[in-house]
């Protein structure tokens, strides 16, 4: 009877054209990862632990700074633009604005508290070096809203496999030569840009919109940016900020040690958001027609739990054997890291069916309160476990709250449904 509701759900033509996008995006994924593990493992090798720890603080940092960026405005654009295509340029040109101010505000942050960090004059260099980020993957994302909105996932893959495509070849002809930290990171920013302008030009044949600082003040629009900007700042404390935590607790070494199997593991989690970026689209002509089924929801999360906990499982007996071919007996320590860091996944694609169904549904305010919790949560136990378990106690906090998160997740959906009888 599963199976035959399966296919009856995937017969769907909105469904079918979800998991084609879906498909795609997952296929373009894996080549883009495939390449980026390459640079990610030349890095790590040629760097040694110390330095790629250096070099891991620096992106961990400016990273964290992407939620002041508005980071939830994407969201709200092709939730519109999804309902109502011919909507999507008036859309665009009215939030332009708001997302380059907020681009302009996350590096005047990123920059004046880097400077009153203690960290090296290195760090802070390329931290300062790097901030530029923040305006390339505010603008990129703004772009690939277009995409998105009118579902030509195949844009998105030429250009992200391109962008690391060339910055993993030129980072290695450059380590090669013996370059840098700083000099890594600078080729990183100029391919990204490069590529954008090119990115503006063919996103222009299924949108317009000028490059203004006119600020709309449209409610409607901009508080489920605030409350989805929101949501990614509390996440960024529940999951991100661990390297940072790291960088504060201990040394540069541990960071590069945790780096590794943090960037090994960071690649399902990649694969997950994708999923729900193909679906995202899709997810609101469906509520909108009333196809969506809470019992198919669930029904999805746990196949996706089972076969990614299946993957997970055969992965970790290999840990310290692809640790060690691949980096070194420098990152010998990053193995029982990874072989216990991967058993968030499962958890992170249990939520996966819930989180777009709620999102999708204009019900981003339940997941605010969850991200709120995990966050608290997460600070105190990577504190906490930091101390009790040393290094590997970071992975053991990550892992609870995933778990926590799907717990909460699934009363609210339940809740939700119940509610709505």
């Amino acid at each position: 009877m599963i199976i035959d509701n399966l296919k009856s759900k995937i017969s769907d033509p909105l469904v079918f054209r979800g998991i084609k996008n879906a498909s795609f995006l997952s296929a373009g994924n894996f080549i883009s990862m495939v390449i980026g593990f390459i640079g990610f493992i030349y890095i790590a090798r040629m760097f040694g632990p110390e330095r790629f720890g250096i070099y891991s603080t620096v992106i961990a940092f400016v990273t964290f700074f992407l939620i002041f960026t508005l980071s939830g405005l994407p969201k709200v654009i092709v939730r519109e633009g999804s309902r109502s295509i011919g909507s999507l340029n008036r859309t665009l040109d009215e939030l332009i604005g708001v997302r380059l101010l907020s681009v302009i505000i996350a590096v005047g942050l990123c920059v004046g508290i880097c400077l009153l960090t203690d960290y090296s004059k290195l760090v802070k260099t390329g931290i300062i070096i790097f901030s530029t980020e923040l305006i390339y993957v505010g603008i990129n994302s703004f772009l690939e809203t277009i995409y998105q909105t009118v579902e030509k996932m195949q844009y998105l893959v030429y250009f992200n496999v391109s962008t690391r495509l060339f910055i993993t070849l030129f980072s290695i002809l450059a380590l090669s030569l013996g370059a840098g930290i700083l000099l890594i990171l600078g080729i990183n920013l100029l391919v990204k840009f490069l590529i954008l302008c090119i990115n503006h030009r063919f996103s222009r044949k299924f949108a317009h919109f000028k490059f203004n600082w006119s600020i709309n003040i449209n409610k409607a629009l901009l508080m489920p940016t605030l409350v989805f900007s929101l949501m990614g700042f509390i996440n960024a404390f529940s999951i991100k900020i661990d390297l940072l935590v790291i960088s504060f607790l201990s040394t540069s070494v541990d960071v590069g040690i945790y780096g590794v199997a943090h960037g090994i593991a960071r690649e399902g989690l990649t694969l997950r958001n994708l999923i729900v970026f193909a679906f995202f689209p899709l997810s609101v002509k469906l509520i909108q027609q009333n196809k969506v089924n809470v019992k198919n929801l669930f029904l999805y999360s746990f196949l996706f739990f089972l076969c990614v906990l299946c993957g997970c499982v055969v992965f970790s007996f290999f840990a310290s054997d692809v640790v060690g071919i691949l980096f070194g007996r420098e990152y010998a320590l990053s193995a029982p890291i990874l072989r216990a860091l991967l058993f968030f996944l499962p958890f992170a694609f249990f939520t996966l069916p819930l989180t777009t169904y709620l999102q999708a549904s204009n019900r981003e305010k339940l997941l605010l309160l969850v991200q709120i919790v995990s966050a608290i949560l997460n600070l105190i136990l990577n504190v906490v476990f930091f101390y009790m378990f040393g290094l590997i106690g970071i992975a053991y906090a990550t892992i609870v709250i995933f778990f926590i998160q799907s717990i909460l997740l699934s009363y609210f959906v339940i809740r939700k449904k119940k509610r709505s009888h």
